[in-house]
């Protein structure tokens, strides 16, 4: 072994040296190469997870509207339902932002019309459809390459109301 380290003409512990050298120098472009990997990973990993919670608010405010929506007079069901999409436009910030009511749908068994006037339960459903832009970082790029991403919850309620007689009955003494 001697003869093999004095052939290269360099004394032992600078051989080890610079094998020493070599592996850091080794460590540090694997380190480089792995971040360079696994940042974007991360980043994929992020906005997913933010596109899941997002479409999860989005569902469960469409269902709290459309309960709202159902626990009164269908004539204020649109004002009810954007109620709860207002609170959840104030409560959203950043990434996931402009919950929209798009539609409320009442379908009604009764003729409301004589309902108003002289009273009487009605029986039917509230049919809610919510709309939210989420902003990812890097999901759009691979997906579409437009941003927001736009996902929409519809949800249903039954509802019973019973209308007030509003008539006036003149009776005659």
């Amino acid at each position: 072994m001697g003869l093999l380290w004095a052939a290269c003409g360099l004394p032992k512990r600078e051989k080890v040296e610079m094998r020493r050298k070599r592996r850091r120098g080794q460590s540090i472009v694997e380190l480089a190469v792995g971040l360079m990997a696994l940042i974007p990973i991360v980043l994929v990993v992020f906005d997913l997870a933010v596109i899941v919670i997002g479409v999860q608010i989005n569902d469960s405010t469409c269902r709290e509207a459309a309960r709202v929506a159902a626990s009164g007079d269908p004539k204020d069901a649109q004002d009810r339902a954007g109620a709860v999409v207002a609170r959840a436009n104030q409560r959203a910030a950043g990434m996931l932002s402009n919950f929209v009511l798009k539609t409320v749908t009442t379908n009604v068994t009764s003729d409301l019309t004589q309902l108003a006037k002289y009273g009487g339960p009605v029986q039917g459903t509230i049919l809610i459809e919510t709309e939210v832009d989420i902003k990812p970082f890097v999901v759009q790029f691979a997906y579409s390459g437009h941003s927001p991403l736009t996902f929409r919850s519809r949800q249903s309620f039954p509802f019973t109301y019973v209308f007030p007689n509003t008539s006036t009955s003149t009776s005659g003494s």
